[in-house]
């Protein structure tokens, strides 16, 4: 993902929704592109915030929970901000909570489905 505000105002948000979710999303990916912060997300596994394989395996990385709720406390802390994830532009305006299906045509799965809350 790449955005348009600061490290700082990201691990502010990701304090944020640690402690109102009760999540312990980190700093995967961490840089700067020019006037672009570049950055990914992860979790333990097996944890609420983290999120399983379309097969059922938990992955040590973060939901699309995880990533909404942090998208939403971006917003909050700078409504001007600009997020591109999955090369879709994501703005205050348009929301964030779009769903993807994932899998494949004999075991199609959606995003959220692979959230552990």
């Amino acid at each position: 993902m790449k955005t348009n505000v600061s490290k700082e105002v990201v691990l502010q948000a990701i304090a944020n929704v640690n402690q109102k979710q009760g999540y312990q999303i980190e700093l995967n990916r961490s840089d700067y592109l020019g006037k672009w912060y570049n950055f990914t997300i992860k979790s333990k596994s097996k944890i609420p915030g983290a999120r399983v394989s379309s097969s059922g395996r938990n992955l040590p990385k973060a939901s699309w929970h995880a990533h909404g709720y942090l998208f939403d406390a971006i917003f909050t802390l700078a409504p001007n901000a600009i997020i591109y994830s999955f090369g879709k532009k994501i703005t205050i305006e348009n929301g964030n909570w779009e769903d993807m299906k994932i899998g494949s045509m004999m075991n199609p799965i959606y995003f959220s489905e692979t959230s552990i809350l």
